[in-house]
């Protein structure tokens, strides 16, 4: 659902400006969530919005959303989302070092070739890199910092809030910095809009219940998949087909996930075992 927000974005990037996009759809999201907020009976108007974690995780998502979506229209599609992804890696590193999370040799073999499969995607030392690329690294390394926010971030908050808050904030500042470059809206535009704020308010959900119920490191590998949404829509889009390079490092990175549940489900079922009847 974010990959493909982000292809809209992206096809969206050409006639408006960065501050718009991120006004005209944060807004449209957030109605999307008060009314989600109001239909399941919980005020809409709550203090849970204005948490210090929550704010400052929203911070976080508000930078890395505007260093990504100004490179999105610079770069294509999937090397500016392969650099993104990246950020997995890092949490997966962060969160052993500093949350205390146990990571199992076979999770740090997947993360290993998973950042492997990702050098083969961007080809960093290759001739087409440009310092726009950084935007993006820099977007992955807001979002490691927004992930482990999460987790510091109050159970008894609902998640729905924690959303909402996102999206509040980057709209405000996408609003506040429309005004240097707004243009016209036509109804086509809008609509596209419309369908992005409802890919990515529902990716976020999907994404902050992940993080909170679930382990960081072994949440993290499975983010590689939205490289491939990434790849899917590059294609379709705007022709542009991976190269061989590029491949191996996609199979790399999806060897790398499929590793990680395998592993996770073999120690399930030998925990299972190990226990008395």
């Amino acid at each position: 659902m974010i990959s493909s927000n982000d292809a809209i974005l992206k096809i969206s990037s050409q006639s408006l400006g960065v501050g718009q996009l991120l006004f005209i759809r944060g807004m449209f999201a957030a109605m999307l969530f008060m009314l989600i907020i109001r239909l399941t009976g919980r005020p809409v108007i709550s203090g849970s919005v204005v948490n210090r974690w929550n704010l400052f995780r929203a911070t976080c998502e508000c930078l890395a959303t505007f260093c990504f979506v100004t490179s999105l229209g610079v770069l294509p599609i999937a090397t500016a989302s392969t650099l993104v992804w990246t950020a997995p890696i890092f949490l997966t590193i962060c969160s052993a070092l500093f949350l205390g999370e146990k990571v199992s040799i076979s999770r740090w073999v997947a993360v290993f070739v998973g950042f492997i499969g990702v050098l083969l995607v961007t080809n960093p030392f290759g001739g087409d890199f440009s310092w726009v690329m950084v935007l993006p690294m820099m977007s992955a390394g807001f979002v490691v910092v927004r992930d482990m926010t999460t987790r510091r971030i109050d159970n008894e908050i609902h998640s729905v809030y924690i959303v909402l808050a996102t999206l509040l904030l980057v709209g405000l500042v996408g609003g506040l910095t429309s005004f240097f470059d707004w243009r016209t809206v036509n109804s086509m535009q809008l609509s596209w809009l419309v369908l992005s704020a409802c890919l990515l308010s529902t990716g976020f959900y999907f994404q902050i219940k992940a993080v909170r119920m679930g382990e960081m490191s072994f949440i993290a590998p499975f983010l590689f998949t939205g490289i491939l949404v990434a790849m899917v829509w590059g294609y379709l889009i705007w022709d542009q087909i991976p190269n061989l390079t590029m491949t191996a490092g996609i199979v790399l990175i999806i060897g790398s996930g499929l590793y990680v549940l395998t592993g996770q489900r073999m120690t399930r079922r030998r925990l299972r075992t190990m226990q008395p009847h």
